[in-house]
């Protein structure tokens, strides 16, 4: 879509969206104030939430224009997950904090709804090109000492990233033998083994961590009795590939009081999965948008290196164009190296070959380049 055919657009959506509410006000022929209010577990978190919702508030009328596309909810939360870069400028009109710790702002931003529409463009033609990612979700859940079937926190993340329209691993699809090394990894948090089963099934990125209720002071009130359970959870995001760590996401600790234990213990948990989820769905899409611009650190894994090899190799990385930062390993022929660029993996990997005499490029993959020096 070209910016002459937007610009016309947004002259016939600004106007519609300021009469939706007075709370909408056209500033132009791209930018609108919105007024909202946005909350979570601290200001950070709540201006996020505020920002995200005057984004979608002002641009709500060119979004809805989209939503029988395909991919409409990707496309949408992976914009939206970037609320930020829409925002021209914003006043924190009022703050509030209610009495279970959750903040609230009430926030008037000017956004620039021609930002939203470029921007969704670019990720429309970069997702048509690269395809949805896959992702495995596995969290270890455990009430008392008893470890969980079902796991409230996974479930949770599982229905967030199906929502915004991610292609996750259908465990129950998943052989005996699979689902005992998967059930034996979150038993012991080990993030490797994990890794390996994501490997085997095709999966770009997993998410894994534990969640765990524990039985707290027992109550009695009135002649009856009530259980306490305290939950707390802990989630992280890596790259399958290269096991690159994208968040780590603690919950603040959460409570459960119900007449019955597995009751209190569940209550625990879910306050626990309604903190964690969101913020785990949020840093992926912040980052798949970043993989479909082509940032991000990129892999190079070179074998049958010498070590005046390593050097010019090393040498060239630093100089390319696009590069901002190269972290470079040698052991036993073999280099190592961590490439910060703007770049897509593919087009990096084609201006290392131009640069690095000898390299012979043997595959490529979303953030991983192979390769091996010719004989000499």
């Amino acid at each position: 879509m070209r910016r002459t055919t937007c610009c016309a657009l947004l002259s016939a959506l600004l106007p519609a969206a300021a009469a939706v509410a007075q709370d909408v006000v056209r500033k132009g022929d791209n930018l609108v104030e919105v007024t909202v209010v946005g909350q979570g577990m601290d200001k950070d978190e709540a201006l996020r939430d505020a920002l995200r919702k005057a984004v979608e508030r002002g641009a709500g009328t060119f979004i809805f224009s989209q939503s029988e596309t395909k991919d409409f909810a990707l496309v949408r939360d992976t914009v939206l997950a970037r609320s930020a870069g829409f925002v021209q400028k914003y006043d924190i009109v009022s703050q509030s904090t209610s009495p279970d710790g959750v903040v609230e702002l009430k926030v008037r931003a000017t956004v620039s709804v021609q930002g939203v529409v470029d921007t969704w463009g670019v990720v429309t033609t970069m997702l048509k090109q690269m395809g949805r990612p896959k992702i495995m979700v596995a969290v270890g859940e455990k009430i008392g000492p008893q470890l969980q079937d079902v796991s409230t926190v996974q479930t949770r993340i599982e229905e967030m990233l199906l929502k915004s329209g991610f292609v996750l691993v259908d465990q129950s699809q998943l052989k005996e033998i699979d689902k005992k090394d998967l059930s034996a990894a979150m038993a012991d948090d080990n993030v490797a083994k994990v890794q390996a089963i994501a490997k085997r099934f095709g999966a770009q990125l997993f998410v894994t961590g534990a969640a765990h209720a524990a039985p707290g002071v027992t109550k009695n009130i009135g002649g009856v009795v009530f259980f306490t359970y305290e939950g707390e959870a802990n989630v992280k995001c890596f790259r399958t590939d290269t096991a690159q760590m994208l968040s780590a996401v603690p919950g603040q600790p959460t409570r459960g009081v119900q007449q019955v234990a597995r009751s209190a213990a569940k209550q625990a948990l879910d306050a626990q999965a309604r903190q964690v989820a969101p913020r785990v769905v949020n840093d992926i899409l912040r980052f798949w948008q970043d993989c479909l611009a082509g940032r991000g650190e990129v892999r190079l894994e070179v074998d049958g290196v010498s070590f005046k090899q390593y050097l010019a190799l090393k040498k060239a990385l630093q100089t390319l164009k696009d590069v901002k930062d190269v972290t470079v390993k040698f052991h036993n022929n073999q280099a190592e190296c961590s490439i910060e660029s703007n770049l897509r993996a593919e087009t990096l990997a084609e201006k290392i070959v131009e640069a690095v005499s000898g390299l012979d490029v043997t595959d490529v993959s979303q953030n991983v380049i192979k390769a091996k020096f010719k004989p000499e």
